[in-house]
């Protein structure tokens, strides 16, 4: 821990966005706290980047005040921002959206981060790896542990860190076309469900544009909300338009069977590009890159696989 040199600091856009914002009342209060006791609890900093302390970074700096810092051992991005989430996750006055939110965030991140370590980001391992000592796959079960651990951790189910993952990635997408968005529903004061959050990310920009519209000016009440979205065929093949919807009373009559059976005429190329792969590709001289992205593919579509197995068996 020591004095610093403020303008050697660095902003963070995406560390930055993980912190939930203070209301105007809290940050008057943080500021005439510092302002009369001084910045009494450090900034914590990482390749002199901020993991915590953004308001009170900003608010020494344009009064000119001195602050301390303490440096934050960690080996990758993924890792920071797995860090500033459980560094989150411990303030009482998040809201239970943002709580999923960074839930999810830091199982994506710590799912990334063991699986990374599992092809060999130590000396042990490499060794091994060239050797060809492992009769099973380096990261199998990885992204599981990860959902174990943290379910532990958090009281709650494996299935349920799985679906927060899900959420995370969609908060992400829908931050890139509507942040404004997001940040209504992060702080609670738009209402939507998970499930139309998810289905919502993966519409064209101009469609989540429409809603979100709807949603921000009032035009949609939460029981609405959970059922905002046409069924999915439709806005995929884009039959129709979306901004002809009129409410969910005008929308096609409900096939619960429709996404099951298009999902099973879909599985089987799948099995047939991995088993080829596995047969034909010569893993072992493939690049770390191409290694990685893989894996990260396949620790995501075995968590979405694991999360559809649990609901039909919560079902059953």
């Amino acid at each position: 821990m020591s004095e610093y040199n403020m303008h050697k600091l660095k902003i963070d856009d995406e560390f930055k966005s993980l912190i939930s914002p203070l209301t105007h009342e809290e940050r008057v209060q943080l500021e005439e706290n510092i302002v009369k006791d001084g910045c009494r609890e450090p900034l914590c900093v990482w390749n002199k980047k901020i993991l915590d302390g953004h308001n009170r970074y900003e608010i020494c700096t344009r009064l000119q005040l001195p602050f301390k810092i303490t440096y934050i051992y960690i080996r990758s991005r993924a890792e920071a921002i797995a860090w500033i989430c459980a560094n989150q996750l411990g303030r009482r006055n998040i809201t239970d959206e943002t709580r999923r939110f960074l839930i999810g965030k830091r199982y994506e991140m710590e799912k990334i981060v063991g699986a990374h370590n599992a092809v060999g980001t130590n000396q042990y391992t490499r060794k091994a790896v060239r050797s060809k000592k492992y009769t099973e796959p380096l990261f199998d079960d990885t992204a599981c542990r990860t959902r174990e651990r943290l379910g532990k951790e958090y009281h709650i189910s494996p299935a349920t860190i799985a679906k927060y993952g899900s959420y995370s990635q969609s908060i992400d997408a829908l931050s890139k076309v509507e942040p404004k968005l997001v940040s209504k529903i992060l702080s609670g004061r738009v209402k939507i469900s998970q499930e139309n959050v998810v289905d919502l990310s993966r519409l064209l920009p101009a469609d989540v544009q429409r809603i979100s519209t709807d949603l921000l000016e009032g035009n949609i009440t939460y029981s609405e909300s959970r059922n905002i979205l046409p069924k999915k065929k439709n806005i995929e093949k884009h039959d129709f338009p979306l901004s002809t919807i009129g409410s969910v009373k005008d929308m096609p009559v409900y096939d619960p069977d429709a996404e099951i059976l298009s999902l099973v005429l879909t599985v089987p190329s799948w099995v047939s590009s991995i088993n080829r792969t596995h047969t034909s590709a010569k893993l072992k001289e493939i690049s770390s890159n191409a290694r990685h992205r893989l894996l990260d593919a396949l620790i995501n579509l075995k968590s979405a696989i694991d999360t559809l197995l649990t609901a039909f068996k919560e079902e059953n």
